[in-house]
């Protein structure tokens, strides 16, 4: 793959498929901090009184080459298969590989899109360099315990933070972006109204010191990953300032190629020197997209030129696409704590704590969405909200207001709910015993990623382990032997199956959630019965003659635009027709058993060697994971991997010796 001069190959269709260099590659940090803390505690009859501060001073700089040269993504011989009739992949697609073994047979994949790195890869970029390279972090706090009376305690507290740039605060939004983000084109500002109050108590309940009821409420704000900005800076900076993504869709139809290009998803249109090259399935292989490559990047690299500090032209406004914006508004992520609890004695040296925990988050991150709406697709025309340029004049005036790819932004604005109720019994050590045993039941529920641009909420619904259980202890053996043993369990996560290489509303996911059924309901109330019934009315609706369809009677997704009868319908996307495993499964529980055994040496008592031998996963347990949930592939509800294979809970059985020496 390295000779493709590549940096990441992926596959759609494969979650674990990757080859070549990591799309992280090449980067290096040069960073620094500077913390200053100090702190006073004040100690007046009945309260104990403190406050403090923290400041950190943090520049720094670096580079960051990220698809380097480019990242390109293609389409599985699966997906094809998947989404084109049999009868016309000899001749749409003659030299599709049945398998993946060479560098020719991921040549011969048809190309599902790329982004190309170009221009510097400084990191802060040099515009405006002294100011974007540093941040500086500010915190005060106060708190006082107030003893009211010997059995009860009470803490409360408030505290402030802030960081100065977390954001690109010197940098307005172009004009450019108005169509998607309104006409307030202000720098993203900074949050400054952090504030943190807590309050907690503790009450010792009744005269023999064994019961003890706790609770505590509070406000705690998330930060934000310094990376983050980088792009936007280089985007929304002057021509020249920065690395940007570029996009495949940023290269065009030569005219030189001898092999006409069909896009499958444009409903068989063929697609004329010098038009765009599209993201959705086309007969454009691999390797004719690095003949392509290599006749185009020497202009698209020169376009971006030297840097220039006149912000009158944005690199936005040259390359009609960006990625890792910030909106005008950008509130920092926070959540809403809270806990309730009773810790009881049960006999001298064992203690059971049962604690109800709740946690609100607001503003989490929904990740990069696409504003522009790029893959949007209204009576199968692809439409975003900036219009795709028309011809190479429209794509290279900074003054046109057109559009070649995706224009993402960080977004918050998700919600995510945390309750359980955990039970903990420990044991001290005592009679040469001691143990550990917790217990959770949990309820998470948040955004499970964005299945539909029309409706971020959509994907709102379970997450995580329902039932998680994990015991530790050691028993002290006679002649110097330890025994210590870790027993972890946890239930299956939510599960929501889907289907790939369809797009039912037009909205550019190419991918849809199984209707009929709550998001993520899968191990959670919902099991293979509803499944089936959700199949059924899929075929049912779309099939309801059965799966033996004419060709050109076939059903086809919202990226069509050719009406039946029409022969370019035929080499449009089909709705597949569903067919259940007669076995599958929603994924796996989790348990590996651990131990270890362990004699010590004590030699003129300051000196101990310790030798031991160590076995995970005791019982071999399989912990199969890396399900696929997409139904129409051929591998759904069968696991691919198994948990990590090196040393460690939960992978195959393992066993390791080592010795201590301790003086």
């Amino acid at each position: 793959c390295l000779g493709l001069g590549l940096a990441e190959i992926s596959l759609q269709g494969s979650s674990n498929f990757r080859v070549g260099n990591t799309q992280n590659a090449t980067q290096g940090r040069d960073l620094r901090r500077f913390t200053f803390t100090d702190a006073v505690t004040w100690q007046k009859n009945s309260h104990r009184l403190r406050f403090g501060t923290e400041i950190e001073h943090a520049p720094g700089t670096g580079f960051w080459g990220y698809c380097d040269p480019g990242c390109v993504s293609l389409f599985s011989p699966e997906v094809v298969r998947s989404l084109v009739p049999a009868a016309l992949i000899p001749t749409l697609f003659p030299k599709l590989p049945p398998v993946i073994r060479t560098n020719d047979d991921l040549l011969n994949l048809p190309f599902a899109g790329a982004v190309i790195g170009v221009g510097d890869p400084s990191q802060p970029p040099a515009f405006n360099i002294d100011q974007a390279k540093q941040n500086n972090r500010l915190r005060f706090y106060g708190q006082d315990t107030w003893k009211i009376k010997p059995s009860f305690t009470l803490n409360y507290g408030l505290a402030w933070n802030f960081e100065s740039t977390l954001v690109n605060r010197d940098l307005s939004k172009p004009q450019y972006l108005a169509p998607l983000i309104g006409n307030d084109l202000s720098p993203t500002d900074n949050n400054y109204k952090n504030f943190s109050p807590s309050l907690g108590f503790a009450w010792n309940i009744g005269s023999n010191n064994k019961t003890v009821v706790r609770g505590g409420a509070g406000i705690y704000w998330e930060t934000e990953l310094l990376y983050r900005r980088l792009q936007e800076r280089a985007f929304i900076g002057p021509v020249g300032n920065g690395r940007i993504q570029f996009p495949s869709t940023g290269f065009v139809v030569p005219q030189n190629l001898t092999t006409p290009i069909i896009d499958l998803g444009a409903g068989g249109k063929v697609l004329k020197p010098g038009d765009p090259i599209p993201q959705s399935l086309t007969t454009l292989t691999l390797g004719q997209f690095m003949q392509i490559y290599n006749q185009q990047i020497g202009a698209i690299q020169q376009r971006f030129g030297t840097l220039s500090n006149d912000l009158s032209v944005r690199n936005i406004q040259l390359n009609k696409s960006a990625a890792q914006l910030y909106p005008s508004e950008y509130p920092v992520q926070r959540s809403y704590q809270m806990n309730i609890g009773i810790q009881r004695e049960l006999r001298p040296g064992m203690v059971l704590t049962a604690d109800f925990v709740r946690r609100v988050f607001v503003n989490t991150l929904l990740g990069e969405i696409d504003y522009n709406r790029f893959q949007r697709r209204i009576n199968g025309v692809q439409t975003p909200i900036i219009p795709i340029c028309a011809n190479a004049a429209q794509r290279n005036d900074p003054t046109a207001e057109c559009s070649t790819g995706s224009i993402t932004f960080w977004t918050p604005g998700g919600r995510g709910v945390y309750n359980a109720l955990l039970l903990r019994l420990d044991k001290r050590l005592s009679n040469h015993v001691q143990f550990t045993a917790s217990y959770a039941l949990t309820g998470q529920s948040g955004v499970n990623g964005i299945s539909n641009l029309d409706n971020w909420f959509q994907s709102y619904g379970p997450q995580g382990s329902h039932h998680i259980l994990n015991i530790s202890g050691k028993v002290e053996m006679p002649w110097g032997f330890e025994l210590g043993i870790i027993s972890s369990m946890a239930s299956r996560g939510p599960v929501m199956p889907s289907i790939s290489g369809v797009d039912l509303d037009g909205d550019g996911s190419g991918s849809e959630p199984i209707p009929g059924v709550d998001f993520n309901c899968f191990n959670r109330g919902c099991g293979k019965s509803d499944l089936a019934a959700a199949v059924q009315a899929w075929n049912t609706k779309f099939y309801p003659n059965g799966p033996n369809v004419a060709p050109e009677l076939l059903p086809k997704d919202a990226t069509c635009s050719a009406p039946v009868g029409d022969p370019n319908r035929l080499k449009c996307r089909s709705i597949p027709f569903l067919t259940l495993p007669a076995n599958y499964n929603f994924g796996d529980w989790f348990s590996s058993q651990d131990m270890r055994l362990t004699k010590k040496f004590t030699w003129k008592e300051h000196y101990t060697l310790a030798v031991f031998g160590e076995m995970f996963n005791v019982f071999n347990i399989a912990n199969l994971s890396g399900y696929n949930f997409t139904i129409n592939s051929q591998a759904f509800g069968q696991p691919t991997q198994r948990q990590s294979q090196v040393f460690g809970s939960g992978g195959p059985r393992a066993v390791q010796l080592g010795a201590r020496v301790s003086f």
